[in-house]
């Protein structure tokens, strides 16, 4: 008979369900819980966070209205669990993921049998024990019952497997340096998977590290024609289960051909997490390679790029002497969801290369540790890799974009770090060749900051840049000089008045004011500054601000460069105040200041995305500001003990009062 189990959610749980972020489902909790309709009450503990009953919750949201998912009621099985269930705990998420794998591969309900049935049909899916037999062994009724709300929830089992995986994802913030990894650096092993193999018979041997869904994605890239070969360890049970539940034949713990092998490990894995097992996991990966078989390994820069310790630099050079690490590339950290900080590494492995001596054997080299792994950077990694993956000719004929060429013998001899910089032209944002790739790199940087308006790789016209004094003489700029203020024209309010040393915090501009009918009257020859006026300084150094408003006293020595809007010559005001930033101060160096321009069809374009992004500078700034205040006034207040929080602070919204 089947019974509706009991589904709990925690706060996140809750966000997930309404699709909102998390602090909003915890004001709901606070905002409305002395209304006629409040939220649901409390229903459970664990681990110190609250517990809430998910029907009641996606009832409330549906009939109040709140949050952006109209399906919650639907939806609300994929965001809970069973009061026994933690998803944090992989033994229970193994059980789940079989559940629904079995269902999957039965076309039936799991739901509402008894244990025996359960493994009888665990059985006939799986006679070999592969995948299930062993997890649906242990799982309660109850789990069988919301597997198959889990799997109705998420429109197919397959869909829930993908879920479960994310949610468990999620809780392993300690996982450190084998926590999962961010979008962008399993797009890198993809595509390095996708250029590395070169025949569409190949072999894909993964790792115990490997994710079902990356596995799924690299398969994907691969084709059809490619054979998977998995761990036979807990790991590799999990991306059986996911192909069980997808209806794909179910891979192998073996080679069984002789075709070319691509291998994808990631590490630290299992009991591999020092330096010393890391590299010795590495040294297993190279001895079972054969000549025709390529690996990427996945690990921690402190082991594959970093200075080490003397015994564990000889295992690192016995590794580089076998001839075929033949790329290094140091990542940007930030690619570890658990641990942020931390840089990974890749080595490339191949055949030895015949057509060098071993003296004169070079390995690809690269630093992409001050670089975003966008779409462009990605891309010109691989096609670095994939020119050291040739014979020397081909390398010294490829023109690299983040790799040099060190001899081999050079990194064998040395236990400090593999990777020092030097780039080619990573860091060389003026050239040309680069600038679509890192324009690429910073809109992805800026996410929901990045300008409506963007242009596009085609070649256009460039002005030449031009002298500060010739603009001024062809009459595109106009030299305003400041005003010398007294100490008695000071007011509280009126015009603002901005002074040389304001152009170094232009937070601080906004604090003086001078009163407008005396500045009027005693200056009647001065001028106030309009929208779009640059403001600069010449000493002690050189700085710009661009006037957004305008309506601005300027102090003498400061002075102004006004732009022809009728005839700009090319000139955009926000170029004007970051070239003169950039530029060398001193009496009368300014006349010398090389400024760019760009085509008449290009200033007002570029005017507006550059005070947009200015704008929203200064809103990131203040909000800054404001957490920084926060937090100061937050610690005096708790510290003085005019601030408490409440004794139930484990389980409620942190509301100090």
């Amino acid at each position: 008979m089947t019974t509706t189990p009991r589904l709990l959610l925690d706060m996140a749980g809750v966000a997930r369900l309404a699709d909102v972020r998390r602090p909003v489902a915890s004001v709901w909790r606070r905002r409305f819980a002395s209304t006629d309709d409040p939220f649901p009450p409390v229903a459970g503990q664990s681990r110190g966070r609250a517990l809430f009953d998910a029907m009641s919750v996606a009832q409330w949201l549906a009939r109040t209205e709140h949050g952006n998912n109209l399906d919650a009621v639907a939806d609300a099985a994929a965001s809970a669990s069973p009061p026994d269930f933690d998803v944090a705990d992989a033994e229970h998420v193994a059980s789940i993921d079989a559940l629904l794998a079995l269902r999957s591969a039965s076309g039936d309900a799991v739901g509402g049998h008894g244990a025996h049935e359960l493994q009888r049909r665990a059985a006939a899916a799986d006679p070999d024990d592969a995948c299930i037999v062993t997890e649906i062994s242990g799982a309660p009724a109850s789990w069988a019952e919301w597997a198959d709300l889990f799997a109705d929830a998420a429109y197919s089992p397959i869909e829930a497997s993908r879920l479960l995986e994310r949610r468990h994802a999620a809780t392993r913030s300690s996982a450190g340096s084998s926590g999962p990894l961010v979008p962008s650096a399993e797009a890198l092993l993809v595509e390095l998977a996708g250029a590395l193999a070169v025949d569409d018979q190949a072999e894909l041997v993964v790792g115990a590290e490997i994710t079902p869904s990356l596995v799924a994605s690299l398969l994907e890239r691969l084709g059809d024609g490619v054979d998977l070969v998995v761990s036979g360890l807990r790991e590799g049970r999990r991306i059986r289960r996911r192909h069980l539940c997808d209806g794909l034949a179910l891979p192998t713990t073996d080679s069984v051909t002789d075709a070319p092998r691509l291998l994808i490990e990631r590490l630290p894995s299992g009991a591999a997490r020092s330096t010393s097992e890391i590299l010795r996991a590495v040294d297993e990966v190279l001895l079972g390679m054969r000549d025709h078989d390529r690996a990427v390994v996945l690990a921690p820069a402190m082991a594959l790029v970093e200075a080490i310790s003397a015994s564990d630099g000889l295992a690192r050079a016995d590794l580089l002497r076998s001839g075929r690490v033949r790329a290094i590339a140091k990542l940007p950290a930030g690619l570890l969801t658990a641990a942020p900080r931390e840089a990974l590494a890749l080595w490339v492995l191949g055949r030895v290369t015949g057509d060098s001596s071993v003296a004169d054997r070079v390995t690809a080299v690269a630093d992409l540790s001050d670089v975003t792994l966008a779409k462009a950077q990605r891309t010109g990694l691989v096609n670095d890799v994939l020119a050291a993956m040739g014979s020397a000719r081909d390398m010294y004929a490829h023109a690299f974009r983040f790799a040099r060429l060190p001899r081999t013998t050079s990194l064998i001899a040395s236990r400090r770090a593999l990777v020092t910089g030097g780039s080619p032209r990573a860091s060389t944002f003026r050239s040309t060749q680069d600038l679509p790739a890192l324009l690429d790199q910073a809109l992805e940087n800026l996410g929901e900051d990045a300008p409506e308006l963007s242009p596009t790789s085609a070649p256009g016209r460039v002005l030449p840049a031009a002298s500060l004094e010739q603009l001024i003489a062809e009459r595109h700029l106009r030299l305003l000089a400041g005003t010398r203020v007294a100490a008695d024209e000071y007011y509280e309010s009126g015009f603002v008045v901005i002074g040389p040393a304001d152009l170094d915090d232009p937070a601080r501009i906004g604090a003086r004011h001078v009163d407008p009918i005396v500045f009027r009257a005693r200056h009647p020859a001065a001028r106030v500054s309009v929208a779009g006026d640059v403001i600069f300084r010449t000493a002690p150094t050189a700085k710009a601000w661009v006037d957004p408003v305008g309506s601005k006293v300027v102090l003498y020595p400061a002075r102004v460069l006004r732009v022809n809007r009728a005839d700009p010559g090319g000139l955009v005001s926000e170029l004007i105040a970051a070239d003169i930033t950039a530029s060398t101060g001193g009496a009368g160096v300014w006349k010398r200041w090389r400024l760019r321009r760009v085509t008449p069809q290009t200033v007002e374009p570029l005017r507006e995305t550059l005070a947009d992004l200015a704008t929203r500078r200064e809103v990131l700034a203040r909000r800054i500001r404001s957490l920084d205040t926060y937090a100061d006034l937050l610690s005096a207040g708790l510290v003085s003990g005019a601030l408490t929080y409440p004794d139930n602070a484990a389980t409620a919204t942190p509301n100090p009062h």
